[in-house]
């Protein structure tokens, strides 16, 4: 059995969850994890983003020294894909400011100009001859910004899973099995896998009671053959036994 250790994407009031950071991370302590992030949406975001990015940081970093002795704390963000060259809406002088970063496609997003909000808003952008844009824009980002991870890849844009995760591979980073959107197949997980890119399972919580609830992933990721070895957030084995 697979055994999630931290969840590395969760949602607070700061954008579009309805906990609070200590929230968060008091339901992270009570479920017995080692680790929680703290990753609400990018800053461009027409709807919903973190709107004060230093409050954001600030919170988190009050959670971490308040509660160090109980659990792990990590600072991220989940960055919106802006264009088709691969930009992402972290702001000037960020990026070394945050412990994990990753990013996924949401629709209504501040998009770079107005030919990539036509692109991505019309249903163009969602047909079978636009998977090979998509794909070179995911991995444009990838070369661009070496996030730490991808959330929910293929949600809302159709992607060649494969050829992202050959990319992410190669650039270290991981890719996200999510608990909320299961965009996976069995057989696309397996073909991902053998790219021997590196997983990530998280409950993308926007409530304090889906905090660690990996069900769904876990199941899917079970069912396609993967193992713990193969998930950075994973219980591991030593040849030893021990953890």
């Amino acid at each position: 059995m697979i055994e999630i250790v931290s969840d590395l994407h969760t949602h607070t009031t700061h954008s579009h969850g309805k906990g609070n950071v200590e929230d968060n991370v008091k339901a992270a302590i009570d479920k017995g994890l080692e680790a929680v992030a703290i990753s609400d949406h990018g800053f461009s975001h027409l709807c919903y983003r973190v709107k004060d990015i230093d409050r954001y940081l600030d919170d988190i970093h009050n959670a971490k020294e308040k509660y160090a002795d109980k659990i792990k704390v990590l600072s991220s963000v989940e960055l919106n894909l802006v264009s088709l060259d691969g930009d992402l809406d972290m702001p000037e002088g960020y990026w070394d400011k945050f412990d994990l970063t990753m990013f996924g496609y949401h629709k209504l997003s501040g998009y770079k100009d107005y030919k990539n909000f036509m692109y991505f808003m019309l249903p163009g952008s969602k047909t079978k001859k636009a998977v090979a844009r998509n794909t070179a824009a995911y991995i444009a980002a990838i070369e661009k910004n070496r996030p730490s991870m991808i959330s929910h890849l293929g949600y809302g844009l159709p992607v060649d899973k494969v050829r992202v995760c050959e990319a992410a591979k190669q650039y270290g980073t991981a890719i996200e099995i999510n608990a909320k959107h299961p965009d996976f197949t069995v057989e696309q997980l397996r073909a991902c896998a053998g790219t021997g890119v590196s997983f990530v399972i998280g409950s993308d919580a926007h409530s304090v009671s889906r905090v660690a609830d990996f069900g769904p992933a876990i199941d899917i990721a079970q069912r396609a053959g993967i193992t713990a070895g193969q998930i950075i957030n994973a219980k591991h084995q030593t040849q030893e036994g021990e953890t």
